[in-house]
Parts: C-alpha cells; sequence; structure tokens
C-alpha cells in the first residue's frame, strides 16, 4: 500500500464525518419540526487492498443514510386521527348547541313558556281586566321572540357546519393534490436500484396523510414503486400522481352533500372532521330544531284550538290566538308538482313530518317521516287530493317510481309563529257570550295547559318534553366532550410513541455531533501527516 494511498483513507474519513455532521446538524435543526424523521449515517468499510502484510482497509466505503419510520405507528395514528377528527366537530358543534339551550343563565325558553301560561291564569282570574289582557299579549310577544331566537341560533349554527364542510372538503382537495405531487417526486427519485431513498418526501407526505385522517376518513396503501394511493369508500381519491377532488351541492333544504365522481358520499363519511359536521348537522335538525319546532306548533294548536271555541268582550268566536299552522313541502320529482296543501282539521294534526313516496306511476304511499310507519297508500290520479291526518294534498302531473314529496307543518312553524290577536277585546277567556264580560272558563281552560299530557308530545306536558329537549342537548354534547378527551389523549400517546422512534434526542445528537467533529479533526490529523511524510520523501 503507497504512501499516496493515505490521502484517500484520510480523505474518506473526512468526508464521512462531513456527511454525518450535516445529518446530525440537520437532525438538530428539525427537532421541533412536525412529522419529521430522525435520520441515521450508516457507514461501511471500503474494499481493503492486498498488501504483503495482508489486507488492509482503505477507509470509508458507501455512507448511506438510515429514516427511523415505524409504519404500524403511523397506521395507528391515522386510524386514531379519524376518531379525534369527529369527536373535535362532534364536540366543537354540540357545545355551541349547549349555550342556546342554556336554562341556567335563562337563554332558553322555559320561562317565556311560563310566563305565557300564567298570564292565562292571571286573566281567568279578572277575564275583563285590560291590564292582565296587555300583559298576556305582551307576554305572548316575549315567547315569540325566544323561540324566533332560539331557530335563528340553531339555524346560524347549521349555516356555519354547512361553511365548515365546503372548507373542509377545499382543504381535503389541497392535501390530496399536494400528496400527489410528493408521489411523483419519490418514485423520480427512488426509480430503479439507485439506492436513494427520499426521506424529506416521505416525511412531508406522512404529515399530509395525517392531516388528511383529521379530515376524513380514507384507505390508503403504497404502491411498488413508492407511490401511495388513498381511496375513500373504495373510490380513489389519489392514484399515484393523479388526484381526484371532492365537491359540495345544496340541496333543496339548504344542507351541503359531499360528491367524489359524482357519486354523494355523505351517508359513508362517518369520522374524520367531515364526518363529526355531518353528524352534528344531522343531530341538530333531526332533534333539537326538530323538537323545538314541534313544541311550538303544538302550543299553537292547543291554544287556538281552544281560543276558536271561546268568546271575547266584543262577543267574537272563531278567532286564532296565534297564525294558523302551515303545511310545507319539498319534492323530488321532475313531471309532477304539489299544487296545493292544506290542514283540513287541525284537532287530527300529529304534528310529523311525512313522504309520499310514488311504488309506479300510478299508486302512492305516505310514510311518517321520523317513525317511518306506514300512514296510507292509494292509486293515483293527477289532480285528486290525497288526505291523511288532517292534511290534504294535491298532486299533478306525471309521476314515476322513485318520485318523493316531503310534508310538514313544522318547517315554517316558527318563522311564522305570531300571535293573531291586536286587540284585547277579541282574547277569547269566556266560553260562552252569555255571560260576558265575567266569564273566565277558556282562559281558565288555557292556563290548564301546562298540566296536560298532550299526545302529539308523547303524552307529556309542555314543560316537561321542553326539559327532555334540553337534557338531551347537554347529555349528547356531555358524551362529545368525554369522547374528545379520550381521542386526544389516545392520538397524544400514539404521537409520543412515534417520537420514541422517530424523534430527535438532542442529547444524543450532541453526543454525536462530538463523536464526528473528533473524527473529523483525526482525518484532517492523517491528511496533515501523510502530508508531511510525503514533504520528507521527495525531500531525500
Amino acid at each position: 500500500m503507497s504512501l499516496l494511498a493515505l490521502f484517500d483513507t484520510g480523505r474518506s474519513a473526512i468526508f464521512a464525518s462531513q456527511t454525518a455532521l450535516s445529518v446530525v446538524s440537520n437532525n438538530i435543526a428539525n427537532v421541533n419540526t412536525p412529522g419529521y424523521s430522525r435520520q441515521d449515517v450508516i457507514l461501511s468499510v471500503a474494499n481493503p487492498v492486498e498488501t504483503g502484510a495482508g489486507y488492509i482497509g482503505r477507509g470509508v466505503g458507501n455512507v448511506e443514510l438510515k429514516r427511523h419510520y415505524d409504519r404500524f405507528i403511523h397506521l395507528q395514528i391515522i386510524g386514531q386521527s379519524h376518531s379525534f377528527g369527529r369527536s373535535y366537530s362532534l364536540e366543537q358543534g354540540l357545545s355551541n348547541i349547549e349555550q342556546i339551550f342554556n336554562e341556567a343563565k335563562d337563554a332558553g325558553l322555559l320561562n317565556p313558556l311560563q310566563e305565557y301560561f300564567n298570564s292565562w291564569q292571571d286573566l281567568a282570574t279578572n277575564p275583563e281586566g285590560q291590564t292582565q289582557r296587555i300583559t298576556l299579549l305582551n307576554k305572548t310577544d316575549s315567547l315569540v321572540k325566544s323561540a324566533k331566537q332560539m331557530e335563528g341560533d340553531l339555524k346560524d349554527a347549521l349555516k356555519y357546519i354547512n361553511e365548515e364542510i365546503e372548507g373542509a372538503v377545499d382543504s381535503v382537495n389541497s392535501i390530496t393534490a399536494n400528496i400527489a405531487a410528493l408521489n411523483q417526486k419519490i418514485t423520480e427519485i427512488e426509480a430503479g436500484n439507485s439506492g436513494n431513498t427520499a426521506s424529506y418526501f416521505r416525511d412531508e407526505r406522512d404529515q399530509l396523510l395525517n392531516d388528511l385522517a383529521e379530515i376524513v376518513e380514507f384507505d390508503w396503501y403504497e404502491d411498488g414503486d413508492a407511490s401511495v394511493s388513498v381511496l375513500i369508500n373504495g373510490k380513489s381519491i389519489v392514484n399515484r400522481t393523479q388526484a381526484f377532488q371532492l365537491s359540495t351541492v345544496v340541496d333543496i333544504e339548504g344542507d351541503r352533500n359531499i360528491y367524489l365522481h359524482g357519486v354523494k358520499m355523505d351517508s359513508v363519511l362517518n369520522k374524520g372532521q367531515l364526518g363529526g359536521l355531518l353528524a352534528v348537522r344531522d343531530e341538530i335538525e333531526q332533534n333539537p330544531l326538530h323538537d323545538l319546532r314541534k313544541l311550538v306548533a303544538s302550543i299553537i294548536k292547543e291554544t287556538n284550538i281552544l281560543h276558536n271555541s271561546g268568546y271575547g268582550l266584543d262577543g267574537s268566536t272563531n278567532n286564532d290566538f296565534f297564525d294558523p299552522l302551515q303545511i310545507k313541502t319539498l319534492d323530488s320529482s321532475t313531471g309532477a308538482d304539489i299544487t296545493s296543501s292544506t290542514i283540513t282539521d287541525t284537532s287530527l294534526l300529529t304534528l310529523d313530518e311525512y313522504d309520499i313516496n310514488f311504488v309506479d306511476a300510478s299508486n302512492y304511499e305516505v310514510y311518517n317521516h321520523q317513525t317511518g310507519a306506514l300512514v296510507t297508500s292509494g292509486a293515483y290520479v293527477s289532480g285528486d287530493t290525497i288526505n291523511f291526518e288532517g292534511i290534504e294534498v294535491e298532486i299533478t302531473g306525471a309521476a314515476v317510481a322513485g318520485d318523493s314529496f316531503f310534508i310538514s307543518p313544522l318547517t315554517g312553524v316558527i318563522k311564522n309563529f305570531n300571535r293573531a290577536v291586536a286587540d284585547t277585546q277579541k282574547i277569547a277567556a269566556a266560553s260562552s257570550d252569555l255571560n260576558l264580560p265575567g266569564d273566565n272558563t277558556n282562559a281558565l281552560q288555557i292556563s290548564q295547559l301546562p298540566q296536560t299530557s298532550i299526545e302529539d308530545l308523547n303524552s307529556t306536558t309542555f314543560e316537561s318534553y321542553y326539559r327532555g329537549l334540553v337534557s338531551n342537548v347537554g347529555t349528547v354534547s356531555k358524551a362529545a366532550t368525554d369522547s374528545l378527551a379520550y381521542d386526544e389523549n389516545l392520538l397524544s400517546e400514539m404521537k409520543s410513541r412515534r417520537e420514541a422512534v422517530s424523534g430527535v434526542s438532542l442529547d444524543e445528537e450532541a453526543a454525536n455531533l462530538i463523536k464526528y467533529q473528533r473524527a473529523f479533526e483525526a482525518g484532517a490529523r492523517i491528511l496533515k501527516v501523510t502530508d508531511e511524510l510525503l514533504e520528507m520523501v521527495i525531500n531525500l
């Protein structure tokens, strides 16, 4: 082995140490970078050279970089991120709804409801008193205002949720486009048998997968070319270097629905923030908003039935105290339309909502929208009326199998919630015009409604029904809070496990820094000594 070979040995020591110092420095610099995976330098001995004394090494050979990565832990983080994203959206949405029904701060409907019926009781004690009549109208207005405010807050919450859905979809599309771009970079770097590993791009892609997992539930796998494919319910959203976008469409009810490849995805998105937002929206629409509307509709119905039968101080009768209930409809048909929908008998109303479904062009079935129970069925003739439970609907046009019509006495009930009586003389406190003005029988009956079990409200009283509504909101909100705490702790624990494998230890890197610094200095010393020896030989 020649003296000049020592230069190669020293040079390899310097270059290897320099590479190691760069890796250590990069580890230290990224100690707080989310998703960064620690790297190590793997050194191997160069092929030795044969001499008379035997084989002698020629320094450092290949220098490779090792990325500390545990795929199993990464899979667990993605799975738990799905659950965390859903819990986060549920907790945020339901905690806001809980504040709307915060009876502890008199923010709900209970006090206005009690004061409204107390005013009827006061009127029953002095049926001809103007003060009591004016107070009744004022308390009625307070009840109306509170109900409208609560519905407005719930609708604002729904509007916010639909905006959040649109924003989440935009985030998904941005992330998947970036994943597809990184797929291309990674496959180009790792193509063939070059031995190169795109560690930094893999870290970035893994972090994007984690971010995506918090928004939407998906399945993914790594292809043979090192790219990843991402699927939502079996439908591709990232296929190697191509990304497919989610889109949103507002339906006739004002809800924003999610589509992929032209297919509606709402029913299969159960986890992630999108799954949580969809679940919160359904919860609000099907429970507190529906129940609040049903309570108000029942108050209108029961008050108007009794008030219609009573007499005012001016002898008038058959007067509604509140504006009467109305029917709202939505249709999913291209050839048929609802031309009229009316309430024929208020006393027969169940305050349920209905779906009129066409099994074919000539036959329809009416189902209870909430319970799914069949209400009635019959043969369809364009222009004929369909009657059920106090409602009459007229449909005209060419219906086909699959057509559906939604019938509701609740949709606009709070929007149209107003007192019909403006003149105090027309408040019907009396049950007969023979005993005016001292007859209080009708006012007394109305004042006793709070103690009456209302069949439309599951045979409970107004107050019990409302308290049940408030209790249910509190229960689901508490459950969402507990679920978020559990999922957040579990996700934090999994991230800690990842840090134990892939995270940077400053103590360890500081030790490596000193180690490779000394190695660099020693390599430089080899070159210096070799240079001195060579100069000595030349000068002989």
